[in-house]
This record gives structure tokens, sequence and C-alpha cells, in this order.
């Protein structure tokens, strides 16, 4: 939060703690449901549709865009995810001190630090080319304020359906979906939020992801107060 403040400063723009309202200017918003390997299901897309129809109808201009995503994008960005995984196990113990048990780490992290260590002479190159999709990306964002993407690929999975306790490779079968479009931000380092604003055909909350270009969070923000006013966000209470 700190360094979105420096850049605010930088650009001039208002502090992220002032945004308190909906937001006046209408943006330009680009939506996608084809993600780096996943697309969206029929549902997802059609809910997708439905919260683009309802920013135009709020008088934003909505135009539907794929994302120039190159390739070797999604297999980079799992080699940096899993050198992230190597780096919590192999330092845990002088983080965390003698308390560190490996043991108690879920199949995900482990397996994630295995693919790391088969592949460390791949990293070089990936974090090189990850460094360099802001750059490909950055047309996308001048001509854009927003990209609006589901936030998964797939319906809204039941309590379970990633249990730590599954292996490894059944596990990277089931994620991939679930991580189609937050990449997008995270390779770039782009701000985003995701917002319940479409609920399933069986009654579970679905995220809609926006993601704005470098130092434009209070954007984001004044986006999402001004659509929770249009259509207030679904609450699960305890009965």
């Amino acid at each position: 939060l700190r360094e979105a403040e420096r850049v605010y400063r930088a650009l001039k723009l208002p502090p992220i703690g002032d945004v308190t309202r909906p937001g006046h200017t209408r943006l330009r918003i680009a939506v996608t449901t084809r993600g780096s390997r996943h697309h969206a299901t029929p549902e997802v897309a059609d809910l997708t549709a439905k919260t683009a129809a309802l920013l135009e109808e709020l008088g934003h201009r909505v135009e539907p865009v794929d994302p120039p995503l190159p390739e070797w994008f999604e297999e980079d960005f799992l080699l940096y995810w899993a050198l992230l995984a190597m780096v919590v196990v192999r330092t845990g113990r002088r983080e965390h001190g003698p308390s560190w048990d490996r043991a108690r780490l879920d199949h995900l992290t482990l397996g994630l630090d295995r693919h790391a260590r088969r592949h460390l002479h791949r990293v070089p190159g990936a974090i090189r080319r990850l460094r360099r999709i802001r750059h490909e990306l950055a047309p996308h964002f001048a001509a854009y304020d927003v990209v609006l993407t589901p936030t998964l690929a797939t319906e809204t999975p039941l309590v379970g359906h990633l249990d730590p306790g599954l292996g490894y490779a059944e596990l990277m079968e089931r994620t991939p979906p679930g991580v189609a479009y937050t990449p997008l931000a995270n390779a770039p380092g782009q701000p985003a939020l995701s917002l319940p604003l479409a609920p399933t055909e069986s009654g579970l909350p679905l995220g809609m992801m926006f993601t704005a270009d470098t130092g434009r969070e209070a954007t984001l923000l004044e986006l999402a107060y001004e659509l929770e006013q249009a259509r207030p966000f679904p609450r699960i209470q305890a009965v």
C-alpha cells in the first residue's frame, strides 16, 4: 500500500484513502473471458456478459477484447509460483525457528517445490520474460482504464475442492481453471479487485475481477462503490 501511495504522489493522483464514494468519470472497459489457457465455462461467460451490460447501463464504454498473452506465459508463471514455494520450503526453519515442521506443509507446496528444483535452469529466462509482460500489456492498458474478467473460469467450487490432503497431481488438475485470470494482474503487478457481483444458478457468489494499470487503485475503488450501489452484493447470513 505504501508503494501504491508513492506512485499516486508521483502521478499527482488523489491518495487511495480519499476514495469514499463512486467516481464520476465514465471508463473505457475491456472485457474478456479468455484466460491464459483456460476459458470461462458457458455460465461464467454469461454472468460476465451480464456484468458488462450493467457497466454499459451505468454509462461506461465496454468492448470485448482479448489481452495479448504470449504462449509461454502460463508455464513461466507456474515456474515462478513454484519458485516461491521452494523459498518457503528451503528457508522455513531459518525464518520461523525450531518450531518449523516441513512435514506439516501441504502437498501443493511440496509439489511446487519439486517442480522448481527440477526446472531451476529455466528460472532466469522465465523471470526475464515475466518482467517483460508489463511492457507487452502497456498498449492494452493505454487503450482501456479497466479490464473485466471473471475471477474464476468455472462456477464457484464447493468446500473441499482444493482439499490440501489431495495429492499434488490432482490439485494441479483442479487449480488452473481457478487461476486462469489472476496471473494477468500478478505477473505485471497491476492492481485488481474481485467483487461478488454474479450469483451462480446454484446460488453461490461468483467474483468478477477488475484490473487497472499501475497507480490506478482509486479508479478500481470508485468503480467498486458504484457497482455495489447499483447492485448491492449478496450476503450470506447465518440463520
